[in-house]
């Protein structure tokens, strides 16, 4: 859940970017704070793109093992 509330975050900065009426400073904040979800967000879909990984070799060595015994 953390990364569509991460992912809602930054759109929401990205809205405000675009939008404008934020002064320099406030900007400043909302790019460093958009760059500090996009981190985030990175390292959610790499820990997931890890963890689907492991189970694909997981599953590709029960089916291996499942061929051999049949």
């Amino acid at each position: 859940m953390a990364l569509e509330q991460n992912l809602k975050e930054l759109e929401d900065i990205a809205e405000k970017l675009e939008c404008g009426g934020v002064s320099l400073d406030e900007g400043i904040k909302l790019y460093e704070k958009g760059i500090e979800l996009t981190k985030k967000c990175l390292a959610d879909l790499n820990a997931s793109k890890d963890k689907i990984s492991a189970i694909k070799e997981e599953m590709a060595k029960l089916t291996d093992k499942t061929r051999q015994e049949g």
